[in-house]
């Protein structure tokens, strides 16, 4: 009788052991459920937020230096801004000289103002081009594409932008950009 006793109490507890241990299974393939449901709103969430990334390229052995900032969602590009700001031409330091910064930059805005391909670009709606004179001997010039609205094959017409690429450089993704201008030696600010 103690043996019988002794045994259903070991095959009690035995069984309850079992019971836990499914339990705990049970419980942890719950939350594997949970963590496995959430990775798509968590891809969903990466491929609908809006990027932003600010990159300063070498500068060239004549002084340029470019700063590109890309704006995209998953892979579509949203904005592309160029500031590139280069040293003043000899021709333009004379002009400087006598003239004065300001005077200069009057002209500078005069003579793009006559520039039937510069006016010709700056009609098409999603682009804009503005140059400054910022010194004696430094000018900026400073170009947007907003992609949400330009159209690109119109834009690819156009005398001024038609050397840019504009359709070549939006059939890559947004990422392979980035990785390009970091390749090439960029810097991401």
């Amino acid at each position: 009788m103690k043996k019988i006793l002794i045994t259903s109490f070991a095959l009690l507890f035995l069984l309850a052991g079992c019971g836990q241990k499914k339990a705990t299974t049970a419980s942890s393939s719950s939350k594997s459920e949970t963590l496995q449901s959430t990775l798509p709103v968590l891809e969903n969430a990466e491929k609908n937020t809006v990027v932003t990334k600010t990159f300063m390229l070498p500068k060239s052995t004549d002084g340029s230096q470019q700063i590109q900032t890309v704006t995209y969602k998953g892979k579509q590009f949203l904005s592309l801004t160029i500031i590139q700001k280069r040293p003043v031409t000899d021709e333009l330091k004379t002009f400087v000289t006598e003239h004065g910064v300001e005077a200069t930059q009057k002209a500078l805005i005069e003579a793009e103002g006559k520039d039937t391909s510069i006016q010709e670009a700056r009609k098409l709606p999603g682009f804009t081009l503005e140059t400054k004179l910022l010194s004696e001997t430094e000018i900026q010039t400073t170009t947007t594409y907003d992609f949400q609205v330009l159209d690109i094959k119109k834009a690819s017409q156009v005398e001024y932008l038609k050397n840019i690429g504009l359709e070549n450089l939006l059939k890559n993704e947004p990422s392979q950009y980035v990785a390009d201008r970091l390749a090439n030696g960029a810097t991401e600010q």
